[in-house]
């Protein structure tokens, strides 16, 4: 198994798993301390698309993955200032919800940039892991 599967396999992984936790932090909210509820599922969605990101873009430097996906995420957030009807009826649906949000709050682009480098540095991480086992 080549080292590019492994990290592919792997990040895919890490994205099910912090996917299946961030909406754990919304959907059973007394597993979770307040501060958790409150603010780890942007931070774990930010982590979550960095990982996402990294299945696809194994060749760009990580940390300009690191600060696209953190501008995405800061991206998003801007755009629920956007409340035309039309988008408005998009957020109403539970996947529209979830990907967009339903009002700005400069905490969530904190969480993102948090989330962000977490996942940056757990990358960095497990391709020095990865890098280092294939030397022999």
């Amino acid at each position: 198994m080549t080292s590019l599967y492994k990290k592919k396999v792997l990040y895919f992984l890490l994205f099910i798993f912090l996917t299946w936790l961030a909406l754990a932090t919304r959907n059973h909210k007394n597993w979770f301390c307040p501060l958790v509820v409150q603010y780890g599922g942007d931070t774990i969605w930010a982590a979550m698309f960095l990982f996402f990101l990294r299945i696809f873009f194994t060749k760009i430097n990580i940390v300009k993955l690191a600060i696209i996906n953190f501008l995405l995420g800061a991206a998003d957030e801007t755009l629920q200032l956007y409340q035309a009807p039309w988008i408005q009826a998009i957020r109403h649906t539970k996947i529209g919800g979830l990907l967009l949000g339903f009002g700005f709050l400069w905490s969530d682009i904190t969480c993102y940039f948090i989330g962000t480098l977490l996942s940056l540095c757990a990358i960095v991480l497990i391709e020095k892991s990865i890098l280092l086992s294939n030397d022999g």
